[in-house]
């Protein structure tokens, strides 16, 4: 093999491996995301946002859902890392049962960067609301 050959063939090569490998830690950052705290459910997908683009923030969308008439609202909510959680969102029929959806970004507005997040489903019950804590969602 010639000289040019060999270049030619290491480069490629090496654009393959990269590309390979940033498509991979890309996919690591975003997923299915399904909660179920017993009266209500999330169903829907997650994503980080690059650096610089939409706040580098955590993406969550799909359905929120109230599984139960029983007098008691559902809600999800979500943050990321350093800051609380945020507004609620929840089906648009109260206490009734059924489904509304969210389509947010959680975001910190003094940086561009998010490393991790979480989101959650509430129910609105008596008291201290109950929350299902969905995993760490990393990058």
């Amino acid at each position: 093999m010639t000289r040019g050959k060999k270049l030619v063939a290491t480069a490629g090569l090496s654009a393959a491996f990269v590309l390979g490998f940033a498509s991979t830690a890309h996919a690591l950052g975003s997923g299915p995301l399904n909660l179920d705290n017993g009266t209500g459910h999330f169903s829907g997908q997650w994503e980080f946002y690059p650096q610089g683009t939409g706040h580098g923030g955590l993406h969550v969308w799909g359905s929120v859902c109230d599984d139960s008439a029983d007098g008691n609202g559902v809600y999800g909510q979500g943050r990321v890392h350093g800051l609380s959680w945020s507004s609620q969102r929840g089906d648009s029929n109260g206490s009734a049962a059924g489904c509304g959806s969210e389509n947010r970004e959680f975001y910190d507005s003094a940086t561009t960067y998010s490393s991790y997040g979480y989101y959650q489903v509430c129910t609105d019950d008596l008291g201290s609301d109950t929350c299902d804590v969905s995993a760490r969602l990393n990058r």
